[in-house]
């Protein structure tokens, strides 16, 4: 079972997923899941921590989907922990078509992903009318830890639109820099939010122009999130860091 445990507060556990923890054999659970979250299992139940840390020595994703079919075939009821939500950039298609192909039986269970944890903690609407028509989510990571090549600058640079952005700390200076060359006003509001839902949530408010020299300033731990647009210019975006 791919679970979703939300960006960090336990209490946003979906109760399908309170359940799925309290039946499980077995936990593989993601660096990015609090520990609150893993109390809601069964206390029988093994946990194994698989966190793919960027930049350090971490399990690879063909060992932990290895390891989700052998827990499988074993018999084992398996959980498989995953931060925020499984399907936005949580990898679930190449554990999916793995347990499929090995003749395994596969449910996911969504859970609260970190745009809609960080835009709680906000008050703020992602689409506002008059201000943005759509939401857009994009990683700023690619497989080589660097800013994908392929990003539609065009659509990013939407001044209609609200951005959030993905694992973009560590590539937010060009990234920033390519937004503006393709039209985004250097002084769209953005806020970083640094461990969106969990006690110790940062939020660093600044413009476009001016959010990475911001970030780099306040040294966020993570995980984080990016957040531009227009709809960011009420209350949410008066608030600092």
């Amino acid at each position: 079972i791919l679970v979703g445990a939300g960006p960090g507060d336990p209490e946003l556990l979906t109760l399908k997923a309170v359940r799925a923890l309290q039946s499980a054999d077995v936990v593989l659970y993601d660096d990015l899941v609090s520990p609150g979250v893993l109390d809601f299992a069964r206390r029988e139940a093994e946990k194994v921590d698989v966190g793919k840390r960027g930049y350090r020595a971490s399990p690879g994703q063909p060992t932990i989907t290895a390891k989700l079919v052998e827990l499988a075939r074993a018999g084992k009821t398996v959980v498989r922990l995953k931060g925020g939500d499984p399907s936005i950039f949580g990898r679930a298609t190449e554990e999916i078509e793995a347990l499929q192909a090995a003749g395994l039986e596969v449910d996911v269970i969504p859970g609260v992903t970190a745009a809609s944890g960080a835009a709680a903690s906000l008050r703020a609407s992602l689409p506002e009318r008059d201000l943005a028509r759509r939401v857009q989510f994009v990683t700023a990571h690619g497989r080589d830890g660097a800013l994908p090549e392929d990003m539609d600058w065009s659509a990013l640079a939407d001044p209609g639109a609200t951005t959030v952005v993905y694992m973009g700390v560590r590539t937010m200076r060009e990234l920033t820099r390519k937004l503006a060359r393709a039209g985004l006003d250097p002084a769209t509001p953005a806020i970083l939010v640094d461990r969106a839902t969990w006690p110790d949530e940062r939020r660093i408010s600044a413009t476009l122009e001016t959010i990475a020299d911001a970030t780099e300033q306040s040294r966020p731990v993570g995980p984080c999130l990016l957040i531009l647009g227009a709809t960011l210019s009420g209350p949410a975006g008066r608030i600092r860091a």
